[in-house]
């Protein structure tokens, strides 16, 4: 790859050592490592999720989420492809040089990316929330500076997350969440509950990891200095993007249809509960992050084996914490959130079914998207959404939220049935036994778990 890329030969004096960075190995403890962070995200997120619904109630929720919504998917937008295309690169590189250059380069697609959404976002948000939310539509345009901070967060952490630094990629991921709840609990103390207060908070939460990102980088990398070839990650981004821009939309259109077909008190009960549904979530977004790192360094169709066990265990984990879950729900939901919401609790426990299904979908189209399957987001997801859109204009009329939240189920479902009959396509496995859990997986995780604490108690 060296020739290919001779922009990135010429290393600077912090580089003029010529240091093999190397791949790192990806083992448990990357799972587990991914795992804690992603435990401290998720519980962050509840306790942020308890903070603004208590200041704001059903409707200040509702108003926040349309707020962020399209800021958010904009600020996403084009870059999916860049990120992903950024961490199969700085997976199969070893040169110190080059993966300094690729920093390089992944800041600049960062900058160049943001402005063009950013402009693009500025002009249609006005069309994009209804004309009943129209006193909105300023804060959603103040939320517009998040998006730098998102394209380089998201491209920087992926260049770690390629070469498998998990350490250094869980460390970044986990500065976010715990700052905005810190600011929140400050706006908390000092009385200032609104929405704007919650937006503006959320803007300098985002900041932060880049704050620090760059602070940490700059003993390491010179930002001076040659790019990795910006034409062959372009290059390599672009079905990436195509697929990302598809999967932004599935994302995050359960939100628009909230706000559109019952309004911003709706989206605010909606809202708290698909992050109650979601506690869990982590088993999945965990074994999601680390299979897209083993099917990039793996050879094209192997690692199948390790793919299927990471699914059959973390199928078993939500079959378990998610049905306890929805066993306590309709005491816990109101009790945190407050009895403002207790509207959500019915939805929230059939969301728990959703979110299991895009969770595990994630997962298999995760390690296939590093293998190089692009569209296989596209592929999977156009059936999930077909059937959300569907039942959501069939059912929302007569049943509310309750309608929404069974199209979800069936949405999620689809698509993760999809995803399993694309992977068994892609690796040449038949039948789905192989993703049926097993004791054995319940007694590997526990006994690698504990092999660990003993590891590192010494």
């Amino acid at each position: 790859m060296e020739g290919k890329n001779s922009t990135a030969t010429a290393p600077d004096s912090k580089e003029a050592d010529s240091r093999v960075s190397g791949k790192k190995p990806v083992g448990v403890q990357a799972f587990i490592g991914t795992f804690g962070a992603n435990v401290l995200i998720q519980a962050c997120t509840i306790v942020q999720g308890i903070l603004v619904a208590r200041m704001l109630g059903p409707q200040g929720r509702g108003e926040l989420a349309a707020v962020t919504l399209w800021p958010t998917v904009f600020g996403s937008f084009g870059v999916a492809g860049i990120y992903i295309a950024l961490g199969r690169i700085a997976a199969q590189i070893n040169c110190f040089a080059q993966f300094a250059a690729l920093i390089r380069s992944g800041i600049v697609f960062a900058l160049l990316t943001s402005s063009i959404s950013a402009a693009v976002c500025y002009v249609a948000v006005p069309w994009l929330l209804p004309a009943s939310e129209g006193e909105l539509v300023w804060m959603a345009k103040f939320f517009i500076l998040v998006i730098p901070f998102q394209r380089l967060v998201m491209n920087l952490n992926s260049i770690d997350q390629g070469r498998g630094d998990f350490r250094q990629f869980n460390r970044i991921r986990s500065i976010m969440n715990p700052t905005y709840v810190l600011l929140l609990f400050l706006l908390w103390l000092a009385g200032f509950r609104t929405v704007f207060g919650c937006v503006a908070a959320m803007l300098a939460a985002n900041a932060a990891p880049v704050m620090v990102w760059f602070f940490t980088a700059a003993s390491k990398y010179s930002f001076r200095g040659p790019l990795y070839s910006l034409t062959d990650i372009f290059k390599q981004s672009i079905p990436f993007s195509l697929a990302g821009i598809f999967y932004e939309v599935y994302l995050h259109i359960d939100k628009a249809l909230m706000l559109w077909f019952l309004g911003t008190r709706d989206l605010g009960i909606y809202t708290v509960a698909l992050a109650a549904s979601s506690v869990v979530g982590s088993v999945t977004l965990s074994a999601g992050m680390v299979s897209f790192t083993l099917g990039a360094q793996a050879d094209y169709k192997c690692g199948f084996e390790v793919l299927a066990k990471t699914f059959r265990i973390s199928l078993l984990l939500w079959v378990l914490l998610g049905g306890g879950l929805s066993l306590v729900m309709p005491w816990v939901l109101p009790l945190v959130y407050g009895s403002d919401f207790t509207d959500a609790v019915l939805p929230a426990r059939l969301l728990i079914a959703a979110s299991a299904f895009a969770g595990l979908g994630n997962m298999l189209e995760q390690a296939i998207r590093g293998q190089g399957r692009a569209y296989i987001g596209i592929e999977g997801r156009t059936g999930g959404l077909a059937v959300l859109l569907m039942f959501s204009f069939l059912l929302v009329k007569k049943f509310q939220i309750i309608g929404f939240c069974l199209a979800s189920i069936l949405g999620q479902l689809t698509y993760l049935l999809l995803i399993l009959w694309m992977t068994n396509q892609h690796y040449e496995v038949q039948g789905i036994g192989s993703y049926m859990p097993r004791w054995a997986d319940l007694q590997t995780i526990f006994c690698k778990l504990f092999k660990e604490k003993q590891a590192e108690s010494r």
